[in-house]
């Protein structure tokens, strides 16, 4: 099973990677990152709603997953490039996966804790609601910026 979730994923996220470009161009990094964001908690809530014994309806859910991650990757990836200065964009990619990194080991900790103490159906909605306050606090930040120019 857990193949056929990574070859569905995949099936989405190389034709996202492929038009990354005009998509940033067309929408910009941060509607491309609240997409990603969006994606991210519908998948994982309907995680929670899976019955136990039907494990395969996660497939319905997995494109999402391609969704999320190649969204966030390139309009991630874009904000490391615009905001370096000129001839430090590599050195802007570093600190992006070292912040990455960081957020990886966090939400791994936090999710085993919740897990373990809660059970998964509670883990997977503490963590869709830690990504909606996110996501709702970068779209004020957008707004702010927006009104502010």
């Amino acid at each position: 099973m857990c193949g056929l979730t990574v070859a569905v994923t995949v099936m989405f996220e190389i034709p996202i990677f492929e038009y990354a470009p005009l998509m940033l161009q067309r929408f910009g990094l941060g509607p491309l990152l609240q997409i990603s964001a969006i994606a991210y908690i519908v998948r994982v809530i309907g995680y929670t709603f899976i019955p136990q014994y039907h494990p395969a309806l996660v497939l319905f859910l997995e494109p999402l997953h391609g969704v999320t991650y190649a969204c966030a990757t390139a309009s991630s990836v874009e904000f490391a490039s615009q905001y370096s200065p000129k001839g430090y964009e590599a050195s802007g990619q570093g600190i992006l996966s070292l912040f990455g990194g960081a957020g990886v080991f966090i939400g791994l900790l936090a999710g085993g804790l919740l897990g373990e103490l809660f059970g998964p159906r509670v883990m997977y909605r503490c963590l869709a609601a830690n990504v909606a306050f996110g996501a709702a606090l970068f779209g004020f930040t957008q707004l702010y910026k927006k009104d502010n120019k």
